[in-house]
């Protein structure tokens, strides 16, 4: 997973973006939210899991 500074430009982006994509009509406020959150999740989630023991990238330190 990338960065926390990394993951913290991304995040900008996506809400930076996702008013202008309603603005502009691409999407509507219902689905930016959906995926918006889906953004955050892949983000989030990808952490949690990279960064969990039990995960192949731990294993392979036991």
């Amino acid at each position: 997973m990338p960065s926390p500074k990394v993951r913290q430009y991304i995040y900008g982006i996506l809400v930076t973006l996702a008013p202008l994509a309603v603005i502009y009509g691409f999407v509507s406020e219902q689905e930016v939210a959906l995926w918006l959150a889906v953004g955050a999740a892949i983000l989030g989630n990808g952490l949690a899991l990279a960064n969990t023991p039990g995960t192949p990238k731990h294993r392979a330190e036991e």
